[in-house]
């Protein structure tokens, strides 16, 4: 059988400490360039090394990044400010050495590392670095919503970056290391090579002459890159590959070193060929509950109802017969690799569709009928869905939506519920992504006394180690009070060849950094 690689699931207490560094009088997370996190490089790696990924970038200018499996072509060329450790998930130093928020979190100040250049060989200083983040900042783009509260980005000194904020905002500096932390040098997104071949100081540069945009990126290894130790590959190529079984193919045949591989294919990987590591969860499965307060939907905003919805699923069954055994049943939408995440929580809602029709007759709802979008996420999962709210006594439509109109169809308020699989982010973006107002996963803007009051510790409150309670709270709230159904937690397994590895922490950016050499 091929080699299978597993990290054990962290507790909350393990990932508190490894947050300990954004305390209250947060002065940085230590960390140098001579004091760079091991990616497990250090052991004998191949020189070349090519995987296969499903989706191209849309694009190489920083204020246009797409975080996913994007991350490995752009950031490879650019640096991001702030990294994640590939063996804890540990928010550690990249480009920026050191970190810190003045009391009331409105002025974060980052040192940068010494010696960086950007691959034409001009020096990465704070002015470079804070215009091509002021930059992001203003332009209208997939990354600018990360900066809506952030009012200035300035050079303080010739190493030292001062983002300035309207009002401290939690999930800033955990998106330091995905998209919103990624520069390039300013004068070379001047034109429209920005989006194809920007000037980063990452530790690769990407050969224009052997790549094929939206098909194959081949990137070369700087030498004289700050942390060339940590870069696993002198040569790293990532290809498109968007059918699952295509990539399956390359893989058997050589053409590509590594990929994901959907748990039912891999039984056909050939034997001792293949070192494959599981990471257990990279996102949520949830039947969204989009309309919480029941303004369109007044079922939904009856708690008996999203109680119901909730026993109703049989999540076991929809593990095992719709996802091959590749997931973990869950009731609670935040990482079990983070510190959020409340193992006590799990059983709130037993499989019990006799109580969930109670339910609903109690609330005064049978007979009700759900419109919901029919998705390339949703058509799995649909038959099982259907027969839950079957077995309460609630109905289901199906409403064809193209895969262009899912996100506007989840945002519009003419659904009630959407299904949606979301990767994680970091739990305090998850947080916000799934229940605070704004969020996409709370489109239409719902809150309540307790919402109120547990968000506005959360904003108040400079650093996640201190904030953790209140992040505890809000999940242990949005349990009991059914504020979305989540159904199962997903997983990825790579297949990679030469004994290499990948990261087994759920949510890790994903970079070439998350690579390593295998035991």
């Amino acid at each position: 059988m091929p080699h299978l690689t597993r990290r054990p699931r962290r507790t909350a207490l393990l990932m508190g400490v490894a947050t300990a560094t954004l305390g209250l009088t947060l002065t940085a997370c230590a960390g140098s360039s001579e004091e760079a996190p091991s990616t497990g490089a250090e052991a004998a790696m191949p020189a070349e090394y090519s995987v296969a990924v499903q989706s191209p970038p849309n694009s190489l200018d920083p204020a246009q990044v797409a975080d996913g499996t994007q991350m490995l072509v752009w950031g490879s060329v650019m640096d991001t400010l702030l990294a994640r450790d590939r063996d804890t998930g540990e928010l550690i130093p990249n480009a920026a050495k050191e970190w810190s928020y003045n009391d009331d979190g409105t002025v974060l100040t980052l040192t940068l590392q010494d010696g960086m250049t950007f691959s034409d060989d001009t020096p990465v200083d704070a002015e470079a670095v804070a215009a091509s983040l002021e930059r992001t900042r203003q332009t209208p783009g997939v990354v600018q919503a990360k900066y809506s509260q952030v009012t200035e980005i300035v050079a303080a000194d010739e190493a030292t970056i001062e983002i300035r904020f309207e009002s401290h905002d939690p999930q800033f500096v955990e998106n330091l290391a995905l998209g919103a932390g990624a520069f390039a040098q300013p004068e070379s997104l001047e034109g429209e090579s920005a989006a194809t071949d920007p000037v980063g100081s990452g530790p690769y540069t990407l050969d224009t002459e052997a790549t094929v945009p939206g098909t194959s990126y081949v990137l070369n290894k700087r030498e004289d890159y700050w942390n060339a130790e940590a870069i696993p590959f002198d040569t790293f190529t990532v290809q498109a590959m968007q059918d699952p079984t295509a990539s399956l193919n390359a893989l058997q045949s050589g053409e590509i070193d590594g990929s994901t591989v959907q748990a039912q294919l891999v039984g056909q990987l050939s034997t001792d060929e293949f070192t494959l590591s599981e990471i257990p969860a990279t996102a949520v499965a949830v039947l969204d509950i989009v309309d919480k307060g029941g303004e369109n939907f007044p079922a939904l905003g009856d708690k008996r109802v999203r109680q119901a919805i909730n026993h109703a699923l049989d999540r076991e069954g929809i593990v095992t017969g719709l996802f091959s055994g590749a997931g973990q049943a869950t009731e609670q939408v935040f990482n079990p690799d983070g510190g959020v995440y409340d193992e006590s929580l799990n059983g709130t809602y037993e499989y019990d569709p006799d109580l969930g029709r109670e339910l609903v007759e109690e609330a005064g709802y049978a007979g009700e009928t759900f419109e919901i979008p029919s998705t390339f996420l949703s058509t799995t999962v649909e038959p099982a869905i259907s027969e839950a709210f079957e077995s309460i006594g609630l109905g289901v439509e199906w409403v064809s939506v193209p895969p262009q109109q899912a996100q506007s169809a989840h945002l519009s308020g003419d659904y009630g519920l959407t299904f949606q699989i979301v990767g994680f982010n970091s739990d305090a973006g998850d947080a916000f992504y799934h229940y605070a107002d704004g969020g996409f996963g709370n489109p239409m803007g719902y809150t309540d006394d307790t919402l109120g009051t547990v968000f506005s510790e959360i904003d108040s409150t400079v650093g996640f180690d201190a904030a953790q309670p209140a992040y505890q709270e809000l999940n242990e709230y949005a349990v009991e009070e059914a504020l979305t159904a989540p159904i199962a937690y997903l997983g990825s397994t790579w297949a990679l060849r030469d004994g290499v590895t990948y990261s087994a922490v759920g949510g890790l950016p994903m970079t070439v950094r998350a690579f390593g050499a295998g035991e």
